[in-house]
């Protein structure tokens, strides 16, 4: 092995380099003057980096935006787009620019599409004659048909796909809304008559008809719209324990399977987390149920994310990893209520399942929880029992770490090996610790005396009723006696 030493060499060849205390003044000054300098630019191009690493994770335009100035500077404002208020029918102009402005709705960084939606104005609150704004507006009721709206290419390169669709929803009073979407729920179907409870926010293009595909016929479908909205999707809240918490269902359509928390699943996910909050542990595990088989969920094959996605479930096991996740967006802080929630892995009691190639008896389950119980032990290695009771949210894949093992043949390396399970979104984890030594020691001690006690008192019966009988006994004796006994 080769040692470089930073000391002096005594054999060098080399120039001689003075020490820094025998440079001149001068050279001092200069020098030290540059290790301030330096110091300095460190400390100022610090908060430089965190911000750029910090923008690098989200989206341009993050700053608080007004709405309004956003559909100025896409030239999308009620101005720009006046065509669509003109009393004349459907025109390819209005699709255009329609098509423009559902482009740039879709498109809008998704923690100002939080905020922006929070501060829409109710439909309701609006004057009948000034229902189109640069406003954002909120539409409640529910959806009576989906039709679609085929784009030429031109549009279609614009949109980002082949066609739009326009969901027409009734509200309470009997208001007819238009919604051009880009996001309808992929389980209502198209071209037929449906009532479901849905909601909206969207920008008022017109108080007119829409595109000429907007299906006629009997009932509300016959009757043209009061308004025209575009919105990037259209909220679906069926009647379900979790679309009573207000989980818009829509947003499950976007999950993607097999992966950790991506793009897609980011909506659905805060949107779950926050629901958790307006819902109740005991709520929740009672909806949830007993512990249930966790084997349709952790494998792939069987397709039950497909069917039961949002569905209530239990699992039961042990905690092995208790992480705390910091929500660092403060409009997502708003949305759920908290700046922190929990991620656990519990390794949940399987049959004996063959994984990798190892046969083992327990499973890892992701459950994000909001809250973990007073006093449970969290970190990355820990061993506690919990009950958890949330909705599914989707199968969670994620990449195991990077392990050698040792067989007959040698010594080789695992690598790239991927592990799917589900993932759980619950309120709170509910802790089934052991109970302590001392208590264990407390109640056998209990437990013998009281045996001890049983057979105490057992044997006192016993005696007691011996000593009873023999005292009868002897009684009986000396009765049969005669009274007088004559010797011949």
């Amino acid at each position: 092995m080769m040692i470089l030493s930073s000391g002096t060499n005594p054999h060098s060849t080399g120039p001689i380099r003075k020490p820094f205390h025998a440079a001149s003044p001068s050279l001092r000054a200069a020098i030290w003057l540059a290790i301030v300098l330096w110091i300095v630019l460190l400390i100022v191009a610090a908060p430089a980096r965190h911000s750029c690493a910090a923008d690098a994770e989200r989206p341009a335009a993050t700053a608080a935006m007004p709405f309004v100035d956003y559909l100025a500077t896409w030239k999308i404002d009620r101005a720009s787009r006046a065509v669509l208020e003109e009393p004349t029918g459907w025109s390819p102009a209005k699709q255009e620019i329609a098509v423009k402005v559902l482009a740039r709705l879709t498109r809008v960084p998704a923690n100002l599409a939080v905020q922006w939606s929070a501060d829409a104005v109710d439909l309701s609150s609006l004057a009948a004659t000034k229902r189109v704004q640069d406003c954002l507006v909120k539409v409640d009721g529910r959806a009576t048909f989906v039709a679609t709206v085929p784009l030429p290419d031109e549009e279609s390169e614009v949109a980002g796909r082949r066609q739009l669709e326009i969901v027409r929803i009734v509200t309470s009073n009997g208001t007819i809304v238009d919604i051009l979407a880009d996001h309808v729920p992929k389980a209502w179907p198209r071209a037929v008559r449906i009532d479901e409870p849905a909601a909206a926010v969207g920008l008022p293009l017109s108080e007119g008809p829409g595109p000429t595909s907007v299906p006629a016929g009997d009932g509300p479908a016959a009757v043209p719209p009061a308004l025209l909205l575009a919105a990037a999707s259209v909220g679906w809240f069926p009647p379900t324990p979790l679309g009573t918490l207000g989980m818009d269902y829509g947003l499950f359509d976007s999950a993607v399977d097999g992966q950790k928390l991506v793009a897609g699943d980011t909506e659905a996910f805060y949107a779950l987390l926050a629901a958790m909050g307006r819902a109740t542990a005991t709520g929740i595990a009672s909806l949830a149920g007993p512990p249930g088989d966790v084997v349709p969920l952790i494998n792939p094959g069987a397709g039950w994310f497909a069917k039961h996605r949002g569905d209530p479930f239990t699992v039961e096991g042990v905690a092995r990893r208790a992480t705390r996740i910091e929500v660092d967006d403060p409009l997502r802080r708003k949305q759920l209520g908290t700046d922190h929630y929990w991620e656990l892995f519990v390794f949940v009691p399987t049959p004996l399942i063959e994984v990798h190639g190892k046969l083992q008896e327990a499973y890892p389950v992701v459950c994000c929880v909001r809250t973990l119980p007073e006093g449970m032990p969290t970190g990355q290695e820990i061993g506690e029992r919990v009950r958890v009771s949330g909705f599914a949210l989707k199968r969670y894949g994620y990449p195991l770490p990077d392990v050698k093992i040792s067989s007959s043949q040698g010594t080789e390396e695992q690598k790239g090996q991927r592990q799917e399970t589900a993932l759980l979104v619950g309120r709170e984890a509910g802790w089934l610790p052991a109970p302590s030594p001392t208590k264990e020691v407390n109640t056998l001690g209990w437990v013998f005396l009281s045996i001890a006690s049983v057979i105490g008192l057992a044997l006192a019966l016993a005696a007691w009723s011996f000593s009873r009988d023999t005292r009868r006994r002897d009684r009986q004796a000396r009765g049969a006696l005669p009274d007088r006994i004559e010797l011949p």
